[in-house]
């Protein structure tokens, strides 16, 4: 690898970090309501369940890489808000399935568009060919880390 091209990437690797982190920061509700989603892997917890439909707590937790006692608490807390409800195996009560709930499904909507909203305030210092530079990039890097 070329010295100039490392240099790059030895910048653009806690560039990178610092702005995932500070748009995180900006993205996260302060205020913990039940009707709220209150954290970004609340949204990413959510949103998986949602797409897999009534995955297993394993499941949930392989997704967010993190043990399964360490997702209890954090499906507890979705359970508690009745964004989430847990179905037990009709056969197999030790075999429980998440699903989403309409107040779910709601908050998470509500959320994406907050947090759509926010993001766009944060690109605006973007101009119009950066930002189409930039979905190039973001699709760029999704392609080759899904392939």
């Amino acid at each position: 690898m070329a010295a100039k091209q490392k240099s790059n990437l030895n910048e653009l690797g806690p560039l990178l970090f610092s702005a995932i982190r500070l748009i995180q920061a900006r993205l996260t509700h302060v205020e913990g309501s039940n009707d709220k989603i209150s954290s970004p892997l609340q949204w990413h917890t959510l949103h998986f369940i949602e797409e897999k439909k009534t995955p297993l707590m394993k499941e949930v937790a392989d997704y967010l890489s993190i043990t399964p006692p360490s997702v209890t608490p954090l499906i507890d807390g979705l359970v508690e808000s009745k964004m989430l409800k847990r179905n037990f195996d009709k056969d197999d009560r030790r075999t429980i399935r998440l699903a989403i709930t309409v107040k779910g499904e709601k908050a998470m909507k509500k959320e994406f568009n907050r947090m759509l909203s926010q993001m766009k305030k944060v690109l605006v210092c973007l101009n119009e060919k950066e930002r189409g530079q930039l979905i190039l990039i973001y699709k760029k890097v999704l392609n080759s880390l899904t392939n």
